[in-house]
């Protein structure tokens, strides 16, 4: 594909999102050593928190949140960057920063510098979140988008699990500080193997929408005005208000399972704790296996079914997965359903992704991410306290039955929009 720059034709070869493709390979490997760091850095911190400094509940409970906390303020802004500078850039920037602040909260010498330091974390965090919503459309070309959000999302699926797995290998045999400064490695490790990359142009306007539309962003404004930016592109385009709904609704119900599952585990499947993590692996797997197949399954099978009937297939399959593994007093059926839950969250957010990244006007990509992701975080801050209360209210089986079936819900009310 070329590029004019300076009136000079410069080849620039997209990525394949194959494994054969070594580009793409390094960047499985880069976005597999950030999303292990994300899980195993915030293990470590409520470890070091806890046992090195004796934090009561209060401090700890402080502690987690300086470290999720600035994600959700901050992504809706640094959204702004993302189409300022590129994703590529901003997440180069992110995994530094992050590097950095692992290895100041390796040599924290008090619990408020540990916070400190979490806080500074969360915040290089935010920097990542939009960017790597925007990559996929600056490397690959529009036709390879479904297959390179799924095999990206694996990397999501092994740091769930190889993440909290490193974490307490490291602790245990390495000691806190020690596991702060493997983390800032794989943080630079994931920086590195972005920079040869290539950056394809700007994708153009997937719609007539008009000159306004596909003109650069005016950087001038202000961060509050940049935020409102992506919240008016998503209020204005039915689409992107279905993606953010589906989405919502789907970590609706994933968040509130959290409290759901290990309750679930223990009261009706008289099952230890041990066995609640082996449903979190066969999720986990369903969805490595998943995001593997799906660009194969994706050149062999031609997309016959429109994106807004994919989105509702998705969210709607996730409710009912999640019903069925919470609705059986049957461990081998509930296995089924957490293996189904794995394999329908990956397609689901594959696909949300890929019509996202389709449906954002030119340049404006990286602040509907941050505006989409910020929603997604409060919705599902606020789900666990709900779920908590719905089962208080109603029992446990049923409470899981009406949280499943708000993705059902939200799935549903994404086709009719």
């Amino acid at each position: 594909m070329p590029v004019f720059s300076g009136g000079r034709r410069i080849p620039v070869h997209p990525v394949r999102p194959s494994f054969r493709d070594p580009r793409f390979a390094l960047l499985l490997v880069g976005q597999s050593a950030g999303w292990v760091c994300s899980w195993a850095a915030s293990l470590v911190l409520w470890g070091f928190a806890a046992y090195h400094f004796g934090a009561a509940p209060a401090g700890i409970s402080l502690t987690a949140l300086c470290w999720s906390g600035p994600p959700v303020v901050l992504t809706a802004f640094t959204g702004g960057l993302t189409d300022r500078f590129g994703p590529r850039t901003m997440l180069i920037i992110g995994y530094t920063c992050s590097a950095a602040t692992s290895l100041g909260m390796s040599v924290s010498g008090s619990l408020t510098s540990l916070d400190i330091m979490a806080l500074a974390c969360g915040a290089a965090r935010s920097l990542c979140s939009p960017a790597s919503s925007a990559l996929p459309t600056r490397i690959v070309e529009s036709d390879d988008l479904l297959a390179a959000n799924s095999l990206l999302g694996v990397t999501a699926s092994i740091g769930q699990v190889a993440g909290p797995l490193a974490a307490s290998v490291l602790m245990a045999t390495a000691g806190f500080r020690i596991a702060f400064t493997a983390d800032a490695i794989m943080y630079l490790v994931g920086a590195l193997v972005l920079i040869p990359l290539p950056v394809l142009p700007l994708p153009e306007e997937p719609r007539n929408a008009g000159a306004m539309a596909t003109r650069r962003p005016a950087y001038g404004l202000s961060w509050f005005r940049t935020a409102t930016a992506g919240t008016v592109a998503v209020a204005r385009e039915p689409g992107l208000r279905a993606i953010a709904l589906a989405r919502m609704g789907v970590i609706f119900t994933s968040g509130a399972f959290l409290v759901i599952e290990p309750l679930y585990t223990r009261h009706v499947l008289h099952q230890p704790s041990s066995q609640f993590a082996r449903f979190e692996a066969a999720t986990g797997i369903g969805a490595v296996v998943t995001g593997l197949l799906l660009p194969v399954i994706r050149r062999r099978v031609p997309e016959t079914r429109s994106p807004m009937w994919l989105l509702t297939a998705g969210a709607v399959s996730c409710g009912l997965a999640a019903a069925l593994f919470t609705g059986t007093p049957w461990v081998l059926v509930a296995y089924l359903g957490a293996f189904a839950w794995g394999v329908c969250g990956t397609v689901f957010y594959a696909v949300a992704a890929t019509t996202l990244q389709r449906l954002a006007p030119a340049g404006k990509l990286g602040r509907v991410s941050g505006v989409i992701s910020t929603a997604e975080s409060t919705t599902e801050s606020l789900s666990m306290p709900v779920a908590g209360a719905l089962v208080a209210v109603v029992g446990l089986q049923p409470g899981a039955l009406l949280l499943a079936a708000v993705a059902v819900a939200a799935g549903a009310v994404c086709l009719l929009r």
